[in-house]
């Protein structure tokens, strides 16, 4: 057993790796990132031969949201039956649970990895051209990788909770979505609205106050595809307690955490900026936030945890306990249709990070950051 994820397997060679998974090996501005993974996943004891192989391989993205839900269960305390097998975590102590990890994929024999290192022309490549196109697809496709789940059976006729270990258990599914190289750009709204059937609608008042009250939603389509709406409400979901969505479980936390850490070489710098929820009661646009990975206190660093969100599904037959997954985002759907959303710290929307390398990385990366947040200000 290889002791760390970026040692060669045996009969793996470099033409078959992915062309991420050898960046984040080979590529100097990386090495907080290596550390910081294998330093994860030394602790990742049901992880064998064969997540290593998937890693570096097929399943690269697949593998890295499993190393970050681990690694964020991990920090929040929480006692580990085991890890690996089918579901993928099972969680013991005083509040037993199994969780699941999917994620939605691109179209069998397509890849996307060319496309992260020569995006298009003009277009930046994580912001989809048509949006609302890319939404209905996001939707689809994380109904498509859910519904895989639910209704995938053992050798023996067992759904995941009627396996003898999960019985009893809150039965949760993670998901992120890689099935388009725009996939990390939607955020948890439009997968609420499919697992609650309900969205919500923004208007205002004769003074000018946000007002927001919300509608059934029967349907989503795309094209010619439908599908019913409300996932959590139809009865194939009763045994789904929950369901964990994340958009940044992805390398570029670890290479922020690892950073925040000081695994990085000194001639490398990160920025990252993006859209935070406005306290404002009255806002109906994020916050335009940006800093300088590192530039702040301990008490202020990035968690493993932060990212996550966990919607609660209130049909379920063992419905899941507030505050279970400290630091996680959770969302609960309340009486008059809307979600209630409570967080223990402020949560990007959606952000990137841009990786300076040079002498004077820092000081280049505090001058974007000035420039970006005095823009931002109008």
């Amino acid at each position: 057993m290889p002791s760390s994820l970026f040692e060669r397997v045996r009969k793996v060679s470099d033409e078959v790796t992915d062309p991420r998974f050898r960046l984040v090996r080979d590529h100097h501005i990386h090495q907080a990132t290596r550390r910081l993974m294998d330093e994860a996943f030394t602790t990742f004891h049901g992880a064998d031969r064969s997540f290593i192989r998937e890693f570096q391989t097929t399943g690269f993205s697949p593998r890295v949201l499993e190393l970050t839900l681990f690694a964020a269960l991990h920090e929040q305390g929480h006692v580990f039956e085991h890890t690996g097998g089918a579901p993928d975590f099972l969680i013991g102590g005083s509040d037993p649970l199994a969780i699941e990890a999917t994620t939605s994929n691109p179209a069998q024999g397509t890849s996307l990895t060319a496309a992260f290192h020569h995006p298009p022309r003009k277009e930046h490549p994580l912001v989809p051209a048509d949006l609302d196109d890319a939404e209905a697809e996001f939707v689809l496709q994380a109904a498509k990788a859910l519904s895989r789940k639910i209704e995938k059976r053992s050798a023996q006729g067992h759904a995941y909770w009627q396996a003898p270990h999960v019985q009893g258990r809150p039965f949760v599914i993670a998901l992120e979505s890689f099935h388009h190289l725009s996939s990390l750009f939607h955020t948890v709204g439009p997968l609420a609205n499919y697992l609650y059937g309900r969205r919500a609608v923004a208007t205002r008042d004769d003074e000018g106050a946000l007002v927001l009250t919300s509608e059934k939603i029967t349907e989503h389509r795309r094209g010619g595809s439908r599908i019913p709406s409300g996932l959590f409400a139809q009865p194939e979901a009763a045994h789904l307690s929950g369901v964990i969505f994340s958009n940044s479980a992805t390398v570029a936390k670890f290479h922020r955490i690892g950073t925040e850490r000081g695994y990085g070489p000194q001639d490398v710098a990160l920025l990252r900026y993006g859209g935070l929820p406005d306290p404002d009661p009255n806002a109906d646009r994020p916050l335009e936030h940006a800093y300088v990975v590192g530039d702040y206190g301990p008490e202020e660093r990035e968690t493993f945890s932060e990212g996550f969100h966990l919607l609660h599904n209130p049909w379920a037959r063992i419905p899941i306990a507030a505050g279970v997954f400290p630091g996680f985002t959770e969302h609960h759907l309340q009486d008059d249709g809307l979600m209630l959303t409570t967080t223990s710290r402020p949560d990007y929307f959606t952000s990137n990070t841009i990786v300076f390398q040079e002498p004077d990385a820092h000081t280049r990366a505090r001058g974007y950051v000035e420039r970006y947040l005095a823009a931002a200000a109008g």
